[in-house]
């Protein structure tokens, strides 16, 4: 499991599959049936604070302390996309403290 703090956990749509987001830099997903970890997402640079399944649950969305909003596939483990830099707002760092998906999948809001 995680090497610190879970801050995140989030449900697909199957009922069956969970991902967690954590103070070590990673995200994990679990078989919640029978609690087997399915796979471990690296590439964050700090700490996840925020974790979201898209509606159709083949991805999921993260935000954390190194300002960086992605997107994961859950299957392949890959990063596929990054969104970075500041938000219109005065300095406002582009980390968000919850995500939500539109309810068709395209759009994040954060």
């Amino acid at each position: 499991g995680h090497e610190s703090t879970v801050y995140s956990i989030a449900y697909s749509q199957d009922g069956i599959t969970l991902v967690s987001a954590s103070g070590d830099h990673t995200c994990r997903l679990w078989n919640v049936t029978n609690g087997t970890e399915l796979r471990i997402f690296w590439g964050a640079t700090a700490a996840i604070g925020c974790v979201v399944f898209s509606p159709d649950g083949c991805t999921f969305a993260t935000s954390g302390n190194d300002n960086i909003n992605r997107i994961w596939h859950g299957f392949s483990g890959s990063c596929l996309k990054e969104f970075r830099g500041t938000s219109v707002a005065e300095d406002y760092k582009f980390g968000a403290k919850s995500l939500a998906y539109s309810p068709d999948g395209t759009v994040i809001a954060c």
